[in-house]
């Protein structure tokens, strides 16, 4: 059975579009090779000469030779951006956040991805305890630069407990594999508290350093969805203040996320101190980011964050009315503001921001679902906006 993948878009200008090539077409094959997924396809169009297989609507196979230059993409856009599906996570971590979620949200919220693709595509952070032997060489053999790579422990025994998989202790043979191929990769430890802190903690870090450009440690969130799961503890204002000295002595590799500062009410580091930010989606350097390039917000706005945030928010706008909400949907213990909801925002400031005179609500973007205006319980910018009977606008 012949492999096809669905062109669903063609860029306009592109060599496809010159090719004629069009929507609904399918590719078959490049330079007589099949194409598993979007990785095979990317190493395969660097040829410069390159023999394509398309495959029409009526079944007609056009057979196209192409010159071109070496970095030149071809302009096809296909249904599925992988070009297969995306493989979900097989572990149990014993602090896996969906497992924290209240019942009801879109499905979407619950599904787990843990693709070695979307690593090297999108930044996602991986495990690659789902990763086979001959696919790790294939990474290698493609050079997917960089990965970004959620280790949480070097020790393989204590790995295994933490995400409840066997498999779990495989990583460094990966890792090894991926650093002599060339391969650039940053990690991630979410740090438990009794579990893989302390002394475990000096000993990843030490392993990792000598592999990788750069390495987050974030505290394990955890709201008030945890019957029945692992007992954890959160972090105090003390255990912060030691976890960022433990981790200072590993300058320019190792970053504490901004929590660990505001936790431990200790100032953020500088701007500089960041470099290229390397870890910025993992909420490290956030605050030094935004601060760098904070344009005033509109004196009648009221602005909207969550509790973690509001002392840093309102010494850079002390002219400004700032609403902290706190997360009664997640539970208290999460206090981010990419995690709040829009029933929390509708219910905890009803008419406040109209009495205290403000023309406008600002929400923090982080909040939204990527690309839209839908939060994490479904409520639009708009809902918001008739609900509380002001203008929301979102920074």
């Amino acid at each position: 059975m012949r492999i096809m993948h669905k062109i669903s878009d063609v860029e306009q200008d592109s060599i496809a579009a010159e090719l004629e090539i069009e929507a609904g077409d399918s590719l078959l094959s490049i330079n007589g090779q099949k194409i598993a997924d979007v990785l095979d396809y990317r190493f395969l169009i660097q040829d410069e000469e390159l023999t394509l297989e398309i495959q029409k609507p009526n079944g007609e196979i056009w057979e196209i030779e192409i010159e071109k230059d070496e970095a030149e993409d071809l302009g096809m856009i296909f249904e599925s951006g992988l070009m297969d599906t995306e493989r979900d996570c097989n572990n149990r971590c014993i602090f896996c956040f969906v497992d924290q979620m209240p019942k009801g949200l879109r499905p979407s919220l619950y599904f787990k991805d843990d693709d070695p693709r979307l690593s090297f595509l999108s930044g996602n952070y991986v495990t690659l305890t789902n990763l086979s032997a001959a696919e790790a060489k294939r990474i290698a053999k493609y050079h997917l630069s960089p990965l970004h790579i959620s280790v949480h422990a070097a020790d393989p025994n204590l790995r295994c407990k933490m995400m409840g998989n066997p498999k779990a202790d495989r990583l460094f043979q990966y890792l090894q594999l991926f650093y002599d191929a060339g391969i650039v990769m940053h990690f991630q430890i979410v740090l438990v508290k009794g579990v893989n802190d302390g002394l475990a903690l000096d000993n990843t870090i030490a392993a990792l350093a000598k592999l990788g450009a750069s390495l987050s440690v974030v505290p394990v969130g955890l709201t008030k969805y945890r019957d029945g799961l692992y007992p954890i503890e959160p972090f105090s204002k003390e255990d912060a203040a030691a976890i960022i000295q433990q981790i200072s002595k590993w300058k320019s590799f190792a970053y504490c996320s901004d929590e660990w500062y505001i936790k431990a009410g200790k100032s953020m580091p500088s701007y500089e101190y960041y470099s290229d930010f390397p870890q910025l989606e993992n909420g490290v350097g956030m605050w030094a980011l935004f601060e760098q390039e904070y344009n005033p917000f509109p004196k009648s706005a009221g602005i909207v964050t969550g509790v973690a945030a509001q002392d840093l928010i309102k010494k850079l706008a002390p002219d400004s009315k700032v609403y902290v909400i706190k997360n009664d949907f997640f539970g208290h213990q999460v206090t981010v503001s990419g995690l709040l909801t829009g029933q929390d925002i509708v219910a905890q400031i009803g008419n406040k921001a109209l009495q205290d005179g403000c023309h406008t609500l600002i929400l923090p973007s982080n909040m939204f679902r990527s690309g839209t205006e839908c939060t994490l319980d479904d409520m639009t910018r708009e809902e918001i906006e008739q609900r509380l009977g002001i203008t929301v606008e979102i920074w």
